[in-house]
C-alpha cells in the first residue's frame, strides 16, 4: 500500500472509530481522562473544530502560492468557543462534512499534490503531505484520550 494509502485507510478507520463516541451516554460525555483535562464532550469537539482548520489548510496549500497557515489556541477555542455547551449533533455533521472533504482530496489529487507547501505562522515550512498525515495522526492520538474516557481509565499526558 502507498503512503497516501495509507493515510486515507487510517482517516477512514479513525472517523468510523470517533462517530461511535457521539453517541455515548450524557455521564460519559463529562467524563475526563484525567484531573483538570477535557472531557469527552470538549474531547469531540475539538477533533470537530480541527478537522475544519485542517481542511482549510489543506485547501490553501492547493490553490495557493505560499500560503500561511494560521496555528489556533486550541484551549482558547475550548473556553471561548464554550465545548461543553456546544451541540454534539452539529459537531458531529461538521466533523463528517470536513473528514469526507478530507478523504476526497486525498483520493482525488495526484501525488505530486503532497509537495505543495506553505508556512504554518508557528511551525515554520509545512506540505500538504504532512498537513494530510496530521488530520490521520491528529485524530488518532485524541481517539486514545476517547478510549480511555469510554473504559473509565486515565491516559498520560
Amino acid at each position: 500500500m502507498r503512503p497516501r494509502q495509507k493515510v486515507v485507510a487510517q482517516l477512514e478507520e479513525t472517523s468510523h472509530r470517533t462517530l461511535a463516541f457521539f453517541e455515548e451516554r450524557p455521564s460519559v460525555l463529562r467524563r475526563s481522562y484525567a484531573p483538570r483535562k477535557w472531557t469527552m464532550q470538549q474531547i469531540l469537539v475539538h477533533l470537530s473544530d480541527s478537522e475544519t482548520v485542517l481542511l482549510d489548510r489543506l485547501r490553501r496549500l492547493l490553490s495557493e502560492k505560499q500560503p500561511l497557515l494560521l496555528a489556533f489556541d486550541q484551549d482558547r477555542w475550548a473556553k471561548e468557543l464554550f465545548y461543553p455547551k456546544r451541540s454534539l449533533e452539529l459537531a458531529r455533521s461538521q466533523y463528517i462534512i470536513a473528514r469526507l472533504c478530507v478523504i476526497e482530496l486525498a483520493k482525488t489529487l495526484p501525488i505530486k499534490a503532497d509537495e505543495k507547501a506553505g508556512t504554518h505562522s508557528e511551525a515554520g515550512p509545512m506540505t500538504f503531505g504532512k498537513v494530510l498525515a496530521r488530520v490521520a495522526s491528529h485524530n488518532a492520538h485524541h481517539l486514545e484520550q476517547l478510549e480511555a474516557i469510554a473504559a473509565g481509565r486515565t491516559w498520560p499526558d
